[in-house]
């Protein structure tokens, strides 16, 4: 597990932080990962559209996916599954106070869900504090189950 205070930020001081009300969708179903409102159908957004707002009380955090440097993020709804997909990352955060935020990483295995790392206090939008962390991970979990699907097929 990997923890950074609010001290580590790169670049040095924190980015000025931005708060918006959270929107929620009146009734209707969604499915278990929604797309976030203004994206095109079936096309996550980035990642940093997100951060400068509370999560929707609806939600479970966010499903990333690295894509060519960038983080796309897609919902992951309260009411569906309740694990995370093997190989993804859920990103979660809360307010902290004095315009602060809470993030935790949940890495998907075969077998289990897991804690990956906790950033308490971040500021602003913090999906660059993230992203090198999800994105090794991502990238490590990937390697292994090809090496794992090689060595099955060598073995047979």
């Amino acid at each position: 597990m990997t923890r950074h205070d609010r001290f580590s930020r790169p670049g040095g001081g924190p980015a000025p932080a931005t708060t918006a009300p959270s929107g929620r969708r009146p009734g209707g179903h969604r499915p278990a990962l929604s797309l976030v409102p203004g994206s095109r159908a079936g096309t996550p957004v980035e990642l940093s559209t997100l951060t400068r707002r509370p999560m929707p009380a609806d939600v479970r955090g966010a499903i990333v996916t690295p894509v060519r440097g960038a983080l796309m993020a897609s919902w992951m709804l309260m009411d569906g599954p309740s694990r995370v997909p093997q190989g993804r990352v859920l990103l979660a955060w809360t307010p902290a106070g004095d315009d602060r935020t809470d993030v935790t990483a949940h890495l998907g295995l075969a077998g289990a869900q897991v804690l990956l790392a906790v950033w308490p206090g971040l500021r602003g939008d913090w999906s660059g504090v993230v992203r090198p962390t999800v994105a090794e991970v991502t990238e490590l979990h990937a390697a292994l189950r090809l090496a794992t699907a090689v060595l099955d097929r060598l073995t047979d």
